[in-house]
């Protein structure tokens, strides 16, 4: 609780996150050749194209 008597929320309203969670924070470490390929991947992950992301991994194989 803070001074106020209301908790620690950082200003965030509770249940703010996703109901499928969050995802974890990890560090990395790659060659640029490999960082350019995690790049792209990631953005057809976030993006929600999973018959793209299934064809990249297809063809990275």
């Amino acid at each position: 609780m803070n001074k106020k008597g209301e908790p620690f929320h950082g200003g965030r309203q509770v249940g703010w996150r996703k109901p499928e969670g969050v995802r974890k924070q990890r560090q990395l470490r790659a060659y640029d050749a490999e960082w350019l390929m995690i790049q792209r991947f990631a953005k057809i992950i976030k993006y929600g194209d999973k018959a793209a992301a299934q064809k990249f991994l297809d063809d990275n194989q």
